[in-house]
């Protein structure tokens, strides 16, 4: 559009009001569809009971979950391709004490490699190829997973499989992408886009002393006098 407003200049002169407010309209009709085109390629979906949210293309949809613990089952399209992701949540309440900063290491120690295995011990033919602990899920930290297994519900696929876990509060979430090995490579960029949508309730403060007054740490201590005059106990 913006070619023909030049060509009207060169080649007939200034142009008529009516002939570039024309052109402009059209140009801007343009943009606006452009801009909804865009705007309707993402569907974001949340989960009051899983404390979650991500969002994935609206020619996805949304299928019956297979699992329990699934909050979430979509397929993208493609009949041969068995391409699909889930989000699992599962309570875990074994590290609630701890302060968030020791959320990393506990990732590492409960979400790791370990978990992994006894995970691909639902499939047949598991294969855990690839795993690392620098990986993040939402608000939390993740283990990440590559692997290959054949689905053992459902007709008989061997499947390509990118996983993360992160342990979030008192829920490990477990989000899971996988299809058909041949068509891996084509929807491998999708799920890593899905994936990265994926957001948690904020349920955690990031302050490392909790809600205390804000002066609390620079306070001098408290003395507490015994029965003794020497007899002090101090509380931090």
């Amino acid at each position: 559009m913006v070619y023909n407003l030049i060509e009207l200049y060169t080649a007939k002169g200034v142009p008529s009001m009516n002939k570039i407010l024309k052109s402009f309209l059209i140009a801007s009709a343009f943009i606006s569809l452009s801009a909804s085109s865009a705007m309707a390629e993402v569907f974001h979906v949340g989960s009051a009971e899983g404390r979650f949210s991500l969002s994935f293309p609206d020619t996805w949809a949304q299928s019956h979950n297979q699992k329990p613990d699934d909050l979430l089952t979509v397929w993208a399209p493609g009949e041969n391709d068995y391409a699909s992701c889930r989000m699992r949540v599962q309570e875990d309440r074994r590290y609630v004490i701890y302060p968030v900063n020791y959320s990393g290491e506990i990732q590492r120690s409960a979400y790791s490699k370990d978990f992994w295995f006894d995970y691909l011990n639902e499939y047949t033919d598991p294969h855990l190829a690839y795993v690392t602990d620098v990986g993040g899920l939402g608000r939390g930290f993740a283990s990440y997973a590559e692997a290959f297994y054949t689905t053992s519900v459902g007709p008989k696929v061997a499947k390509q499989a990118i996983m993360f876990a992160s342990l979030y509060n008192d829920r490990a979430y477990i989000f899971e992408c996988s299809a058909e090995i041949s068509a891996y490579p084509m929807w491998h960029q999708s799920f890593l886009s899905v994936a990265k949508s994926v957001d948690f309730t904020k349920i955690i403060s990031e302050n490392r002393t909790g809600h205390y007054d804000p002066g609390f740490l620079s306070r001098e201590p408290l003395i507490i006098y015994g029965e003794r005059p020497f007899d002090d106990t101090y509380h931090w």
